[in-house]
């Protein structure tokens, strides 16, 4: 939940308009947010995936594997290293769109005026 709120918090501040009102906002969304989730509910959304993907012999596996010290590692280290690597692979993507906007705008002179005049147009109202 931390990590999510850590994550969600700054798309949300961005998505609102600026002003004096929108910290407490965000604050007081994620309180009632946090009051609404019950983990029980996410947990039986949640079984029925483990059941299609894993057998039973494969669960009890895992459960073995879990209760060892690598196991525990692993629940603490994984959410940590899947939301470094998403903001790894948003990096990565905002550079490689950045470079190949950048090529094809080279590329194509015609594209690029033809964006710079669009963006010189006034908007239809």
């Amino acid at each position: 939940m931390d990590t999510m709120v850590d994550n969600v918090k700054p798309l949300l501040a961005k998505a609102l308009p600026p002003g004096e009102y929108r910290e407490r906002l965000i604050d007081l969304f994620f309180v009632k947010f946090r009051s609404k989730a019950d983990p029980q509910q996410l947990v039986e959304s949640i079984v029925p995936l483990y059941d299609k993907y894993f057998s039973a012999e494969e669960i009890k596996g895992l459960i073995q594997f879990y209760q060892t010290p690598l196991g525990q590692k692993t629940v603490t280290v994984i959410p940590k290293v899947m939301a470094e690597s998403q903001e790894q692979g948003r990096k990565w993507g905002e550079e490689l769109g950045r470079e190949s906007m950048i090529e094809v705008l080279t590329e194509h002179p015609e594209l690029k005026k033809a964006m710079e005049d669009a963006g010189k147009a006034p908007t239809p109202e």
